[in-house]
């Protein structure tokens, strides 16, 4: 008897044991555990959306050459023209990239007297990352070059279409000797053009409109943002040796540190590592900054990669502009808004600042506003050019302004140094009486 009751006994042991093995394995835990280390950290919930590197690089402009020296230009906000031209030359080929001195075309005459479209980049861009995005012939000598600007145009004198890649050194160009493009695909871009705004040459590359630009809208946003909380979660792997200040703004471990600014809408994080032997290789940073952002917060809205602010060690410093509505958003000198920049060593990620606002998708209290153009435009790059500046670029904006219950989206033509500084050059006017 004694020993029948042993065995049920056992028998009961061995079913509860293997019962309490079944919830080890595949039951959760009801309370997650506190301390996170290096070893178990587990990713947590991205906060905004994913992106891959090609999402991050495009045009900033298309230079549209119509001929007869006249041109125009689409921005990306411009729809539907400035997509309809990008995607049907991201799906051609360009293969057999042969090398040539800039030197050896007369540019300007071919802007002046041929069709044709540039497609112009915020910052160089590798070819190992520019192949992502076009069907680029990657077997080749020079393809450890970077890229700026990509020119697509007929020649009149051989009835054909020649497609050439600028490198960002400034002194050689690619020629793709095999593009399944025709004179007919490049009159079709020409004709986006046609009756686009007209545009003028300023200087030796810049292109401004001749007449005021009135399609653009001043707007109120409502907003969120990220919390301190939510970053803490996703930047720090042991939530137990975080400290934090009195006042609740700076948080920091034994190695790394992280700063909330501007009433909540601004973060700064170091994470301090050894120097290492080598250069800092700009495709592999590019493809570190995006995988880390999409590991610790994701993208809170469409980015681009543009130049960065520090042109000594810019295969070091990588920067994301923010667009909304397709257009870049650009702060003043007092205010950090509208962008992600990162400073990377070998891959590594050093410094990360980003803002934390999460602009809403409904907008209200549309005004139409105009922006400048012609000689008022001129005079006012002029003395952006007489203070020393050397601009590369000129581009629409949103200048943000916060306010208690919303952000304002207010237009303004924005200019890049060449250093990498973006600066408003122009204020919008208000039209009296026009709305939408």
């Amino acid at each position: 008897m004694i020993e029948k009751g042993k065995s049920v006994l056992l028998f009961l042991l061995v079913v509860i044991s293997l019962y309490q093995s079944y919830l080890l394995a595949y039951s959760k835990p009801f309370m997650e555990a506190k301390v996170k280390t290096e070893l178990n950290y587990v990713k947590t919930e991205p906060l905004g959306t994913n992106l891959q590197v090609k999402d991050l690089i495009f045009p900033e402009q298309l230079v549209v050459h119509l001929g007869a020296d006249k041109h125009t230009v689409f921005y990306p906000s411009t729809v539907p023209y400035y997509n309809l031209i990008l995607d049907k030359l991201m799906s051609r080929e360009f293969k057999s990239l042969q090398r040539d001195s800039v030197n050896a075309v007369d540019w300007d005459l071919i802007a002046r007297e041929n069709q044709g479209v540039e497609l112009r980049f915020g910052r160089a861009i590798p070819f190992e990352l520019l192949q992502r995005v076009f069907k680029i012939d990657g077997d080749f000598l020079f393809s450890r070059d970077s890229i700026d600007r990509i020119w697509i145009y007929t020649s009149k004198l051989r009835d054909e279409v020649r497609t050439y890649f600028f490198s960002s050194d400034g002194r050689n160009v690619y020629e793709a000797q095999k593009a399944d493009l025709t004179v007919g695909d490049v009159e079709g871009y020409v004709g986006f053009g046609q009756y686009w705004d007209p545009y003028v040459v300023y200087g030796e590359d810049l292109y401004i409109p001749e007449k005021p630009i009135t399609r653009m809208l001043s707007m109120e946003v409502s907003y969120d943002r990220y919390t301190a909380e939510q970053m803490q979660d996703n930047l720090f792997t042991d939530a137990s040796s975080v400290r934090t200040i009195p006042n609740g703004t700076f948080y920091n471990d034994a190695k790394r540190a992280m700063k909330i600014e501007q009433g909540g809408t601004w973060l700064s994080y170091t994470d301090p590592v050894a120097p290492t032997e080598g250069a800092d290789e700009l495709a592999e940073n590019v493809i570190a900054a995006v995988d880390f952002v999409n590991q610790h917060g994701g993208w809170n809205a469409r980015h681009a990669l543009i130049q960065g602010t520090d042109p000594v060690k810019e295969n070091a410093n990588i920067r994301f502009q923010q667009y909304y509505r397709d257009t870049p958003v650009v702060p003043g000198a007092t205010m950090n808004f509208g962008y992600i920049q990162m400073t990377l060593q070998r891959g590594l990620i050093t410094s990360y600042a980003r803002s934390l606002v999460l602009l809403d998708q409904e907008v209200s209290n549309k005004k139409v506003r105009k922006l400048p153009a012609g000689s008022e435009l001129r005079a006012l790059l002029k003395n952006v050019e007489l203070s020393g500046g050397n601009i590369e670029a000129l581009f629409p904006a949103f200048r943000p302004e916060i306010k208690e219950n919303a952000i304002s989206l207010v237009p303004v033509w924005a200019i890049r140094l060449t250093g990498g500084e973006v600066k408003i050059a122009a204020d919008s006017a208000s039209i009296e009486g026009a709305a939408k």
